[in-house]
This record gives C-alpha cells, sequence and structure tokens, in this order.
C-alpha cells in the first residue's frame, strides 16, 4: 500500500480481463449509499438506461453519474471500469478514462499516471476504483476500509 495526496493506493494484478464485481460483493460499502462517477465501462461510456435516468442517474459529458446506489449488484462491471465514488453528486466530475491504457497502474511516477493524479486532486472523491489489464485498484481517503480491502487482496499479490 502507498499514500498519495492523503489517499491509500492498493493495486494488485487480476486476471487478463478483471472485473469490480468481486470486489464489491466482498466490499458493497465502497458504493453504497454513494454516487458513482462512471468513467469507463467495459472500456467506454457508460450510457444509463431511461429506467436509470428516471431514477436520478445523470450525464456530465461522456461521464454516467448514478443516483444513489442502493445495491452494489445495480452498478455494471464489465471489466475495464473505471468509477469515482463520491459521498454527494459532485460539483465537479471527472472526464479522462486511464484504466483503459494497457498496464496502468495507479503507483506509477511518471507519464500519464500524473493526469490520473490532478482529476483526484480537483474532483475530490473519497474513492476511485479501477479494473485495467492487468491492474485493478482501489485509491480511497476512507482509512477505515484500507484494511478491509487488504483483507479482500492476496497478500502476496498486494503492492
Amino acid at each position: 500500500m502507498t499514500e498519495r495526496f492523503g489517499y491509500s493506493v492498493i493495486q494488485w494484478s487480476a486476471a487478463w480481463d478483471p472485473s469490480l464485481a468481486d470486489l464489491l460483493h466482498f466490499a458493497p460499502e465502497l458504493v453504497l449509499e454513494k454516487r458513482v462517477a462512471i468513467v469507463a465501462c467495459d472500456s467506454g461510456p457508460y450510457r444509463p438506461s431511461t429506467d436509470q435516468l428516471l431514477a436520478g442517474w445523470t450525464l456530465a459529458g461522456a461521464v454516467a453519474i448514478s443516483s444513489e446506489i442502493a445495491q452494489a449488484e445495480d452498478l455494471p462491471t464489465p471489466g475495464f471500469d473505471e468509477w469515482y465514488v463520491f459521498d454527494t453528486v459532485p460539483e465537479s466530475a471527472p472526464t479522462r478514462c486511464h484504466v483503459n491504457q494497457y498496464d496502468f497502474s495507479a503507483l506509477d511516477e511518471v507519464g500519464a499516471i500524473q493526469g490520473f493524479w490532478d482529476q483526484i486532486i480537483c474532483t475530490r472523491p473519497l474513492h476511485v476504483l479501477g479494473a485495467g489489464t492487468p491492474n485493478m485498484f482501489v485509491v480511497t481517503r476512507d482509512t477505515h476500509l484500507v484494511s478491509r480491502i487488504k483483507e479482500f487482496v492476496l497478500p502476496s499479490s498486494a503492492d
């Protein structure tokens, strides 16, 4: 685990096409009663259904912002997902996807990673959840959830 800008970063390698579904099954509190800004869903923008829009989902450009999440299963988890999780509707929505870059790491020190952290600093989410190839990551300001997420990640594969 690493800390940056007041966030804890936990990253691990998963399958070739990892999904956030297993993580949410283990720790649904990551999203319950929160708003999720979906920057990437299966590598591209997520288009909320008519029912979701009627239930309070909104669009900020290409980013779908959920209504308050009542069940983690209500979120799409096909893989190549990047979510910014907020306690309330964000004042500023994230705009750029990073998980589509092969071997993207929330722990890198150079290159495209600067845009990732600039986006986090600008939007101030509670968590950022990502599943790309081959890395999955959780970036969080919630210190109570850090040990819970570590339980999910095999100690030998966690960075």
